[in-house]
């Protein structure tokens, strides 16, 4: 069955933080999976559609690739602080890493490996929070 939600998704319009009422769109399964995501927003007198997908951060990367250069998602998924588990993740599931060191890929493989404190780390695509940093291309991260 198709449903529809609101979420308050934070977006940075000409740097500037701003809230916008952020429609998703999806089909939800038995097994509570969904597919057939996508997200609409208004802004002024445009309108902007991402593209469905059946992955949550293919849904967000699609609505960011509709929107204007001077604007940006600013959420966990786009944060320098967020990294996908290497070894595998669920769909609309990240993890900050905002308060370690992480000077390569082995790093972060180290602290899935022990698993410290990853219940506390974990942060759905499009959470927001004032730690927020995004990630440029230009800096290593």
């Amino acid at each position: 069955m198709r449903q529809e939600k609101t979420l308050s998704v934070n977006y940075l319009i000409d740097e500037t933080l701003t809230v916008i009422p952020t429609k998703i769109f999806y089909v939800q399964l038995e097994d509570d999976e969904l597919k057939d995501i996508h997200y609409e927003f208004s802004l002024g007198n445009q309108h902007f559609v991402s593209k469905a997908s059946d992955v949550t951060e293919l849904a967000i990367m699609n609505l960011q690739k509709v929107l204007p250069k001077n604007i940006k998602i600013a959420s966990c998924q786009s944060c320098r602080y967020g990294n996908f588990c290497p070894y595998g993740d669920n769909d609309n599931e990240v993890f900050c890493l905002k308060d370690v060191e992480v000077f390569n890929k082995n790093d972060v493989c180290q602290i899935f490996s022990i698993g410290t404190d990853l219940e506390k780390r974990r942060r759905h695509l499009l959470d927001f929070c004032q730690n927020y940093k995004s990630i440029s291309p230009k800096e290593y991260y």
